[in-house]
């Protein structure tokens, strides 16, 4: 599913699928043509408590959601998509895959089921820092709040939690310098929410595309009052290291309130000078669009 809107005086050029209406309550009479709703809990294996923000969604396809702070979550299974695998992931854990009609067997009458994850402790590859000669560079891009063109995160014919889990990023071109993370940059073009919730993401790159998420631990970051322009999220903490190009990326991954879907953009710009991402879901596939800049950069202190 892909989304790119052109505002202004020009042509609006966008590509939606329409999803079946989201309904918690699936009859188990019905036929396999028909969609199906799933609704559920992840929890911690070990402990029993609820994961937030896991990613819950079909296997390579654009349907899926994140899970809520208390591990709830709920989403609808289009028809042709019932023989497909549903993944649950969320960093910290071992990513389970399980066939649809195994969790639609195993709901209970009220439509729920719980899944458990195991925990798996983050490798973190040691960095030698030694003494080396720092420099400040911003990487990416700087489109800012007054542009023709906006990425949008929101499908409109999507229920809310199923557009939670999109993504859109960028590729920052670190060669095979050693470079620490320092702040995300991003310019918020409309956003319409009295609350929006954003997870960043780090990926190393394969084959042109974002492939391991090699962020530590969840980097969640939250816009209030209905907040535009440009945005800082502080990295420091979080101590990444890089030593090679990378890609960079937002996953919207709450909003309140959630009763009905509203605009939630991005600055673009055309034509863009790095390669920009997106996923269309918690488990989708990445695709890009190598044409069109992005409002966001990240500040790294590279090795010279």
């Amino acid at each position: 599913m892909k989304q790119f809107i052109f505002t202004s005086f020009l042509a609006c050029a966008l590509t939606t699928a329409i999803y079946p209406a989201f309904s918690r309550n699936y009859d188990h009479s019905q036929t396999s043509r028909q969609a199906a709703s799933l609704a559920g809990k992840v929890l911690d294996r070990d402990t029993q408590k609820p994961i937030a923000y896991a990613s819950v969604g079909l296997l390579d396809e654009s349907t899926g959601t994140i899970s809520d702070e208390k591990g709830g979550f709920a989403f609808t299974i289009p028809a042709n998509q019932r023989t497909k695998v549903v993944r649950i992931s969320a960093i910290g854990y071992e990513a389970q895959e399980i066939k649809i009609e195994e969790l639609l067997a195993s709901q209970t009458p009220q439509n729920e089921f719980t899944i458990t994850l195991n925990p798996a402790p983050v490798q973190l590859s040691e960095v030698s820092v030694g003494t080396r000669k720092w420099k400040t560079k911003e990487l990416g891009g700087n489109a800012g709040p007054i542009t023709l063109f906006h990425h949008n995160f929101s499908v409109f014919q999507r229920p809310i939690e199923e557009n939670l889990g999109r993504e859109l990023g960028i590729q920052i071109n670190n060669r095979d310098k050693l470079a620490f993370l320092s702040k995300l940059n991003f310019c918020l073009t409309s956003n319409r929410y009295d609350q929006v919730k954003f997870r960043v993401k780090v990926y190393t790159l394969q084959e042109g595309r974002p492939a391991q998420n090699i962020t530590p631990t969840d980097i969640l970051y939250t816009v209030k009052n209905k907040e535009k322009g440009w945005l800082q999220i502080d990295l420091e903490p979080y101590g990444i290291y890089v030593e090679q190009d990378f890609a960079i990326a937002l996953e919207w991954i709450d909003c309140a309130p959630r009763t009905q879907n509203n605009s939630l953009t991005i600055a673009a710009s055309m034509p863009g000078f790095h390669t920009t991402f997106y996923k269309d879901a918690s488990q989708a596939k990445w695709d890009k669009m190598s044409a069109i800049g992005i409002g966001m950069n990240v500040v790294v202190q590279q090795d010279n």
